[in-house]
């Protein structure tokens, strides 16, 4: 086994890199935001059932990231930094849980490095630090895989059917149906053996019960509450319609876009996993030339998990992490078989804790003044009160909504620029963020501040006409403030 010590040093190494420059780095819309405004109007309004956004429901995922946010800000205080530390510490928690497992299947040394691999790969470098649903879940998927394999040699262990059914609900309530997925590992292990698979009914029967008690706790709340729209739009057009047509664009459409789209994930493992994508050649052929019982699983639970997403028409490139502390244990055992490769590992893990580091300390001072829903709520700051009216017109981001109701009570107003006249009339203290292309069209009061803003909008990513290389879009945005008098 691998001493505590270097578990506890494994967990704050990684721990500290998804933590370096969390609140510098404004979050990046389009979900940190509403993670992040949704946990705290939970805070504001005392219901832990329902989240919402800018006063309205929000359906897309349930209500765990939204508790653990709300109990970091009750330690932290509200920040870009202390919404995103429950990611951080589920992150550095699952390569902890990698390493242990690891090392049970293949010594300590192999352990290791399956944490060190996981913890440095781009993809968790990029989701340990993000208020988002995913580390919660990736940390209960990998600990209902590893009890699954447990229970293959102990199916009659009481505390390892507890543990499988309480991180299948955990994992459910992280992120909904993908938590689950586990349940298939066991399975397609024996079939992959040619083997008959032993269900034994009455157990899956009592933990699929345990189960629906620990989510129907939440779950049987919001839908009485919202009228089985929780449910409707929660399951129906985020997991189901997700699967079947592209969402927000991320996907390609049409028959052919689909088909295309079909190799994504097997050329964005090369970024997801960077650095330790070298060795991926060399572990397929070592694997070719043979499997022992934990490989096949591991093997079994990573192609599932490429599979269904493969198949699905919705694609991002982070879709595919619940397998990375698999696919980590695996590169780590053929690197543990070549010493000269090991010795080549301690180099490149050295140079990219390096370089996420500076990248933390020093890329994300740098492109920070370049978010405009941070710089513009800066520049309205001073002027801003607690009932100060806000309205947007033509850069709709959620992160506006985030950041000015650090200052204000009520909710953003979407407005079309014939309203915005009106609007900054209509109250003693308003402010409103347009796009200078919208400007042309509002009748402005030579009274009303005009703080100009220059950004990218890295929510939407395109390909801009001045290269071929996919950048944010540039945005000038102008704040329209009308204080009230002595402000």
């Amino acid at each position: 086994m691998i001493r505590a010590l270097h578990l506890l040093l494994l967990f704050l190494a990684v721990a500290i890199i998804d933590s370096l420059g969390n609140n510098t780095l404004p979050l990046i819309d389009r979900d940190e935001p509403r993670f992040a405004e949704a946990s705290r109007e939970m805070r504001q309004s005392g219901d832990y059932v329902i989240p919402r956004v800018n006063g309205e429901y929000r359906f897309d995922k349930p209500p765990l990231i939204y508790w653990c946010q709300v109990g970091s800000a009750q330690l932290f205080g509200e920040s870009d930094f202390s919404v995103r530390f429950p990611s951080m510490l589920f992150a550095a928690a699952t390569a902890v849980l990698t390493a242990i497992w690891g090392a049970r299947l293949y010594g300590s040394k192999t352990g290791l490095w399956s944490g060190i691999i996981f913890g440095t790969c781009l993809q968790l470098f990029i989701h340990g630090r993000a208020a988002v649903a995913d580390m919660p879940m990736i940390f209960f998927f990998l600990g209902a895989t590893w009890i699954a394999w447990e229970r293959i040699a102990k199916p009659k262990s009481r505390w390892l059917w507890l543990g499988f059914y309480l991180c299948l609900a955990l994992g459910f309530l992280a992120k909904g149906p993908i938590g689950l997925l586990p349940i298939l590992f066991p399975a397609v292990f024996f079939l992959s053996q040619k083997k008959s698979f032993s269900f034994h009914a009455g157990s899956a029967l009592l933990g699929v019960v345990l189960l629906v008690l620990i989510v129907g706790v939440w779950g049987i709340p919001a839908l009485v509450a919202t009228k089985g729209e929780f449910f409707a739009i929660g399951i129906g057009r985020h997991v189901v319609m997700r699967s079947v047509a592209p969402m927000q664009s991320h996907g390609g459409g049409g028959l052919l876009g689909y088909v295309l789209s079909l190799p994504f994930y097997f050329l964005t493992i090369f970024f997801s996993f960077f650095p330790w994508c070298i060795y991926l050649p060399g572990t397929i052929a070592r694997l070719r030339r043979g499997l022992d019982l934990p490989e096949r699983y591991l093997l079994g639970g990573i192609t599932l998990v490429f599979l269904i997403f493969t198949l699905i028409q919705t694609k991002l490139p982070h879709y595919t992490l619940p397998a990375f502390p698999l696919l980590a244990i695996l590169t780590a055992k053929y690197l543990n078989s070549r010493p000269r490769d090991s010795v080549l590992a301690r180099g490149i893990a050295v140079g990219v804790v390096v370089l996420y580091v500076l990248v933390a300390l020093v890329g994300f001072f740098w492109v920070a003044p370049y978010f405009p829903s941070k710089a513009a709520y800066d520049g309205a700051k001073p002027s801003l009160t607690a009932e100060t009216r806000v309205a947007y017109t033509g850069y709709d981001e959620q992160s506006l909504v985030w950041y000015f109701r650090y200052s204000v009570k009520p909710f953003l107003v979407h407005l079309s620029p014939q309203d915005v006249a009106n609007f900054m009339e209509s109250a003693p203290s308003a402010a409103c963020v347009v796009t200078r292309n919208d400007l042309t069209k509002i009748t402005i009061d030579p009274v009303w501040k005009q703080i100009p803003v220059s950004g990218f909008d890295f929510a939407r990513w395109k390909i801009r006409h001045s290269g071929p290389l996919p950048l944010p879009e540039p945005i000038d945005l102008v704040v329209l403030i009308k204080a009230p008098t002595g402000v």
